[in-house]
């Protein structure tokens, strides 16, 4: 996944999981898909055999962006936290989800 110029391979997994605030193993093999599929849609799109050191974060940022898109989704493919209810006059915004979420505006 590194070019040959690096002496030390970079490791997307870790940086990945620093990035998401993961500390154990439990998404490391979806994480892992994610590194592969971000890293060949890169190459395609640039027409390139080799992933250029530079682009390490840029691969970094689009696996968690997945992660982060995929995992707001629940079994049924709603997404998680929709809008639960709206008031008008208040200008309250209610969302359910995994956690509570309320929005006011004044």
């Amino acid at each position: 996944m590194a070019d040959g110029n690096d002496e030390n391979e970079f490791d997307y997994l870790k940086t990945v999981k620093v990035l998401l605030g993961i500390s154990d193993d439990s998404a490391d093999e979806i994480l892992q898909v994610y590194i592969a599929q971000a890293e060949q849609g890169i190459l395609n799109y640039c027409n390139i055999k080799q992933l250029p050191s530079a682009l390490h974060y840029t691969l970094c940022q689009i696996v968690v962006d997945l992660y982060r898109e995929n995992t707001a989704l629940n079994k049924s493919g709603a997404v998680v936290g929709n809008v639960s209810s709206i008031s008008e006059d208040g200008r309250t915004v209610s969302f359910s989800g995994v956690e509570s979420l309320k929005v006011q505006m004044n």
